[in-house]
């Protein structure tokens, strides 16, 4: 289960929030085996974000945290895909857009812990 979590310093309208929410359903396709059924999403917006000292310069930290993909195939056309998309919702430069990915190795769920097998 992947799960993105949006810090920015803007405010997000729903209308917005939903855009994105559309957005990154379909950008975690690019991750194989990805896709919105299974994507958790949180967006916490106007958080206290300092760039160069400024906190008044729109930008977003994004968090993306996925399990089973340890060779990071499709991370290039997602981070491509959400810059896009939130520069193009929010208007954040890219400049100003920071992708943070995390390797989940182990995730529960409904009582049940999984494992992403190791390799020998």
């Amino acid at each position: 289960m992947p799960f993105i979590i949006t810090k920015t310093n803007t405010k997000i309208t729903d209308a917005q929030e939903n855009s994105l929410k559309k957005g990154l359903g379909k950008a975690i396709e690019y991750v194989p085996g990805k896709s919105e059924q299974a994507l958790m999403l949180d967006f916490e917006e106007k958080s206290h974000l300092y760039i160069r000292g400024d906190k008044s310069i729109p930008m977003a930290y994004i968090d993306v945290s996925i399990f089973g993909n340890p060779s990071h195939a499709g991370y290039a056309e997602l981070s491509q895909a959400i810059t896009i998309l939130f520069n193009k919702v929010l208007g954040i430069e890219p400049e100003n857009i920071f992708i943070d990915y995390k390797d989940i190795p182990i995730w529960g769920v409904n009582g049940w812990a999984f494992e992403q097998p190791k390799e020998e």
